[in-house]
């Protein structure tokens, strides 16, 4: 037994020193384009969406101002911005996403453009248990170039609260209950703005450069390294 640990001994150290180095190792996002692109201005345009749910759009564009702004960029109202899309006969998603950035140059100028695409969102219901889940992904655009400057995507699930120590009759009852709420009040939509949070938000691992109208805009980021420690 002494000998299997002392062969053990020095393989687990190895594997933990090897995940350790895989970790340090990893690149970095590449931020270049989107540092030359240097935009001041984001105009969101309303999402595409693998949804159902056909109040997914407009749940997170709606949501994306609040992020940028506290970034430091200027972004264009996105209610009028959605409006005015809509007068000139543009009501989808893929619809809008797919304007020639000339024509959008003319209207609006901005300096990117937002593109969301909505993988999932809403709330299913099983026996004892729901689950909300809102998966989002973005790229900006440099409305000049037409290059993607960023991309980012988050998901996030909730499941409704832990059904296990309710018993059964306890559980049922409280999924009944969550369903109700879920009529009256949309559980993704609140979960929308967390994901937009997480997603859009500056300072974050792999989310978007602060921008100009931010006090840490064009500052160097400071990164804490975590020494790893291996106990005996």
């Amino acid at each position: 037994m002494r000998l299997l640990r002392q062969l053990l001994l020095p393989l687990s150290v190895a594997a933990i020193l090897s995940a350790c180095s895989t970790t340090s190792n990893k690149q970095p996002y590449d931020y270049s384009k989107f540092q030359r692109s240097n935009p001041r201005s984001i105009l969101v345009v309303q999402p595409t969406s693998s949804s159902v749910e056909v109040k997914a759009p407009n749940a997170v564009m709606a949501q994306s101002t609040r992020p940028l702004a506290e970034s430091g960029y200027y972004v264009f109202p996105v209610a009028l911005v959605n409006e005015t899309f809509k007068e000139n006969g543009l009501n989808e998603g893929a619809e809008i996403q797919a304007v020639d950035l000339n024509k959008i140059r003319r209207v609006y100028n901005p300096d990117a453009i937002l593109y969301m695409d909505i993988d999932d969102y809403g709330t299913k219901y099983q026996v004892i248990n729901s689950t909300t889940t809102v998966s989002v992904k973005a790229k900006l655009i440099d409305a000049k170039t037409g290059d993607v400057i960023w991309t980012g995507a988050k998901r996030i699930t909730v499941s409704s609260s832990d059904n296990k120590q309710q018993g059964f009759l306890g559980a049922v009852t409280s999924a009944l209950i969550t369903q109700i709420k879920d009529k009256v009040k949309d559980s993704a939509f609140d979960l929308a703005g967390t994901v937009n949070a997480d997603l859009l938000s500056a300072g974050v691992t792999n989310g978007i450069l602060y921008g100009p109208h931010h006090p840490s805009y064009q500052k160097p980021a400071t990164a804490t390294i975590t020494p790893v420690q291996i106990h005996n």
